[in-house]
């Protein structure tokens, strides 16, 4: 019988663990950005290069998207699609240093809000994301790149969410080309 327990004991104290683990995580996350609200003022949806700025003074901007040509060696883009990038600058207007590690990015494209592919291409920079943190009265930006069918440029959705544990996200949405919704043939 002592047999058949054992195993049982052993996978309690592994869940056990990994629970642990999660919730130092957790408050990781929360101690890290201490004090940050999820409250914004303005709208919840705004166009390309507005400012969503949250109540502790974190601001958000979304530069218009532009068309991106992937290197051959790219990951995450499908030939015949349309590689879509975003400049996110992140301004810390808080009296501590802002956290970039759960800063979170999101694409969708088209009527139905499909969920966008992103694309990694070392050989152009493109892939890491913020990194370390960004000290008070400091700004960081960062270039995202999404894959998006041709046919869905006409109505993009960016998501950005500066902390997925404290803050809410924040949506810009509009075309790829303001002027048609399509991609400038140069």
């Amino acid at each position: 019988m002592d047999t058949i327990h054992r195993p049982r004991a052993a996978r309690a104290g592994r869940r056990l663990a990994a629970c642990s683990v999660m919730a130092s995580v957790l408050t990781l996350g929360f101690a890290t950005n201490a004090g940050a609200v999820g409250n914004v003022a303005g709208p919840s949806t705004l166009t390309w290069g507005e400012t969503r700025t949250y109540s502790d003074g974190l601001a958000v901007t979304v530069a218009r998207p532009t068309a991106f040509t992937p290197s051959a060696t790219s990951a995450g883009h499908r030939s015949g699609n349309q590689a879509v990038a975003w400049k996110v600058t992140l301004k810390n207007s808080t009296t501590e240093a802002f956290a970039t590690a759960l800063v979170a990015v999101y694409a969708k494209y088209g009527k139905a809000g499909e969920q966008a592919e992103r694309v990694f291409d070392s050989a152009k920079g493109i892939g890491a994301g913020f990194e370390g943190s960004i000290s008070p009265g400091r700004s960081a930006t960062v270039t995202y790149v999404f894959d998006i069918p041709k046919a869905g440029v006409d109505q993009l959705d960016l998501e950005v969410v500066p902390d997925v544990i404290t803050y809410d996200g924040a949506h810009w949405t509009g075309p790829l080309d303001p002027g048609t919704g399509r991609v400038r043939q140069t």
